[in-house]
C-alpha cells in the first residue's frame, strides 16, 4: 500500500511539473512574444505585486510595459532615462544605458 501511495505521489509531481512548464511556455508564446515596446523610462513603480515602468516612445505617447514583461531583475537595474526595448516575436528584453546594454532572455525552466 505504501508503494502505491509513493508511486502516485511521484507521478503527481511529474505531472504537476510538466503542466507548469506547459503553462509557462504557453504564456511566453501567447502573451509575451507578441509584445513590442521601445521607450525611454520616465518612471517605475510596483503595482500591488507587479513591477512596471512608464516611458515615452519616439512618438511621444506615454506607454506602460505589460505586467509580465518587467520582472524584478529588470526592475532593479532599470533607471529613469534608460531605454527599455523588446521586439515583437522575440523573447529578449534590452535595457540600454549610456555605456552598457543588458539583454534578458526569457525562457521556461
Amino acid at each position: 500500500m505504501r508503494k502505491i501511495k509513493y508511486s502516485l505521489g511521484i507521478a503527481s509531481l511529474v505531472l504537476f511539473a510538466y503542466s507548469c512548464t506547459n503553462v509557462c511556455q504557453e504564456c511566453l508564446e501567447k502573451k509575451f512574444r507578441p509584445l513590442e515596446y521601445n521607450m525611454v523610462v520616465t518612471g517605475k513603480y510596483i503595482d500591488v505585486k507587479f513591477y512596471k515602468a512608464i516611458g515615452r516612445e519616439a512618438s511621444g505617447k506615454i506607454d506602460t510595459t505589460e505586467e509580465s514583461a518587467l520582472f524584478q531583475d529588470i526592475y532593479n537595474i532599470i533607471e529613469i532615462g534608460d531605454t527599455l526595448r523588446k521586439e515583437k516575436g522575440k523573447l529578449d528584453v534590452y535595457i540600454i544605458k549610456k555605456d552598457t546594454t543588458y539583454v534578458f532572455p526569457y525562457f521556461c525552466n
